[in-house]
């Protein structure tokens, strides 16, 4: 619609609302008047709709949800005055037709049916509703025309067959035209996307409130009460509460969480509907079977109805929740599948962020862990300041925090629910996430302590050479140099002293190569040559492109190749080897087969799987007996 027709529909809306006022005050009517104070509210949200939404068919709709009756007030008003000395211009018109227009009571009602939430609906039967009212107005004019009410009734209709075909046929045109309102309604919320689903279930819950009070006010009517004591609380529930809940939708739908609103209100309603059933059948049940007064019936309901009351109102609530939330009932039970999935050992527990992504449909949501040490940590184990957002706690402890990037009551109550659902899974990868951390210090831990180890190896070795060795040889020359000038006894002594020397450096040699293999003084290639060459059986050695290094590495690589040729030789009796060093990754890759007898322990030996396990290497070893021995060492 244009701006301005927008503009000038809700301006008539309100003009029509204050004269309804003063015709009320000028009349003395104080029916009227409250009407109108009453219809103020939806003609206000129409403004404030039309201002946010200058376009939209919804604000003008709103306010003459309230102006049609009022409309219809107006004319009987009118009518009213014709009885009187002078007749004010139309009061014969509108005398004659004022008990016939009564279906352009819910005129305003289809309109905002028709254009909720976001305006006109294409097609033909939606156009074709404002002729089917207007034909249904019609039909009930001719068939009316000229009649009165008096005191509730209708008195001074015409008669024949034609008025009664023209009554059926306006009942059934304004039922038709209510029910495409609702069908575009539903049609809307069935194709509409998240938020068009929530603007629409605003107008369920009023819808419903507002139902539920017209079904009160037939019970009331039928218990004796007046007609203006049985129907007041529904029709400020039309003029006040829809308004109200239209406005919302409108300006602010994620407000509140209208899902809980709505549940809880049809749980409640249900619940009240079936105590109330429950306790009259209780009644009459009791007062027929076994003749007890009304006291005791009485009791026996009341007993009976609160025996059932809680049970069925979770079970009903629980049906309700999965009817008019579906959307979260879906979520709740795919993060609850998932969390099966993970104690069956299908799943990893640490995909539980990307199900909640997708379970909430926020893409920037985020699960942040809480460490042993009080630390916040994302599912990766990266530390992250903390965050805010829906706590995860465990026996009143928080383990976690759900970031929301759309942040609202509804997404925060369902997030909660997800939570819930989702707790093990989360508990689980913050645990696991917490022994790896663990797991990885111990290993770094070792790693530093083998690697100070290693240093302080070659220091000694250095030592050993640089120092006691040099100063035994030392030693032995000046012996040596002495030796010339003894007579021949002494001279023999000086050289048993001397070969003792000799011994002795040979002994600091034998233990300086212990600490670290000499061979490995032209690097890790040139060692394994040799191990080859002393070899009694052929090895086959391929050495190729190694990774960069530590000592302690290049060590523990060699004593893998060593301890393994020696133990083919001695325990195996191999008449071959195959040896393969190379690089996968940045780790160094071992291999040593033979053809020997196999059958060993497929462990490894413990002092070599220990010396890989230093340095966070992993060994393996696979022996069938009768086709050899493969060991297997990533470094």
């Amino acid at each position: 619609m244009r701006a301005r027709t927008v503009r000038v529909c809700t301006a008539l809306a309100a003009v029509v609302v204050l004269a309804t006022v003063v015709v009320g005050v000028a009349t003395g009517s104080t029916a009227d008047v409250l009407a109108g104070v009453l219809s103020l509210a939806a003609v206000g949200v129409g403004f404030v709709v039309v201002r946010e939404q200058p376009t939209s068919a919804v604000g003008p709709a709103m306010a003459w949800c309230a102006a049609a009756p009022l409309t219809v007030v107006l004319v009987e008003a009118l009518a009213q005055s014709a009885e009187g000395a002078s007749l004010p211009p139309g009061a014969s018109l509108a005398q004659a037709i004022s008990v016939g227009i009564w279906p352009l009571n819910v005129a305003g009602l289809v309109a905002l049916l028709l254009v909720f939430p976001d305006g006109r609906r294409p097609g033909w039967p939606w156009r074709a509703v404002p002729v089917l009212l207007l034909s249904a107005t019609g039909a009930t004019v001719f068939a009316l025309w000229g009649s009165r009410q008096v005191g509730g009734e209708v008195v001074g209709a015409p008669s024949g067959p034609a008025r009664v075909v023209a009554v059926i046929l306006g009942l059934a045109l304004v039922a038709t035209c209510v029910g495409l309102g609702v069908a575009s309604v539903v049609q809307t919320y069935r194709h509409g996307d998240e938020r068009r689903r929530l603007q629409v279930r605003w107008l369920a819950l009023a819808g419903v409130v507002a139902a539920a009070l017209l079904v009160a006010g037939w019970v009331a009517e039928g218990l004796g009460a007046p007609l203006a004591l049985a129907y007041t609380p529904h029709l400020v529930a039309i003029v006040v509460l829809v308004p109200a809940a239209v406005g919302v939708a409108i300006l602010r739908h994620d407000l509140f969480d209208v899902d809980r609103l709505l549940g809880d209100t049809v749980s409640a309603l249900v619940t009240a509907f079936a105590s109330a059933a429950l306790f009259g059948a209780v009644v009459l049940v009791t007062s027929r079977a076994v003749g007890a007064t009304s006291e005791v019936t009485t009791v026996t309901a009341a007993f009976v109805t609160a025996l059932f009351l809680l049970p069925v109102h979770r079970w009903i609530s629980s049906v309700v929740g999965a009817v008019v939330d579906h959307d979260r009932h879906v979520a709740v039970a795919g993060v609850e599948r998932f969390a099966a999935d993970v104690r069956a050992g299908h799943r990893e527990p640490e995909e539980v962020q990307a199900v909640l992504r997708t379970a909430q449909r926020d893409p920037g949501l985020t699960l942040a862990l809480v460490r042993v040490d009080g630390a916040w940590v994302d599912p990766q184990g990266v530390e992250v300041p903390e965050p805010d957002g829906v706590t995860v706690a465990s026996c009143g402890v928080p383990i976690a925090r759900i970031h929301l990037d759309h942040d609202t009551a509804r997404a925060r109550r369902r997030v909660a629910d997800l939570a819930t659902a989702a707790w093990v899974p989360i508990e689980v990868s913050r645990l696991r996430l917490g022994l790896r951390g663990a797991v990885a210090e111990a290993e770094a831990s070792r790693a530093r302590l083998v690697e100070a180890v290693a240093e302080e190896r070659v220091r000694l070795e250095r030592d050993l050479h640089d120092g006691a060795q040099q100063q035994i040889v030392a030693t032995g020359m000046r012996l040596r140099r002495l030796q010339r000038d003894l007579d021949p006894v002494l001279a023999a002594e000086v050289d048993t002293v001397v070969a003792d020397l000799e011994e002795t450096v040979r002994e600091l040699r034998r233990l300086a190569h212990g600490v670290r293999p000499a061979r490995l003084d032209d690097g890790l290639g040139p060692a394994l040559e040799a191990v080859r060459a002393a070899s009694p059986v052929p090895v086959d050695l391929v050495v190729g492109d190694l990774p960069p290094a530590d000592e302690t590495r290049t060590v523990t690589a060699y004593l893998v190749v060593s301890e393994a040729v020696a133990n083919a030789l001695k325990h195996a009796r191999a008449r071959r080897i195959d040896v393969e060093v190379g690089s996968s990754g940045d780790r160094i890759a071992v291999e040593v087969r033979d053809d020997g007898v196999g059958g060993a322990p497929v462990d490894g030996p413990a002092s070599l799987r220990d010396r890989v396990a230093s340095v966070g290497g992993q060994l393996s070893v696979e022996s069938v007996a009768g086709r050899g021995t493969t060991v297997r060492a990533v470094i």
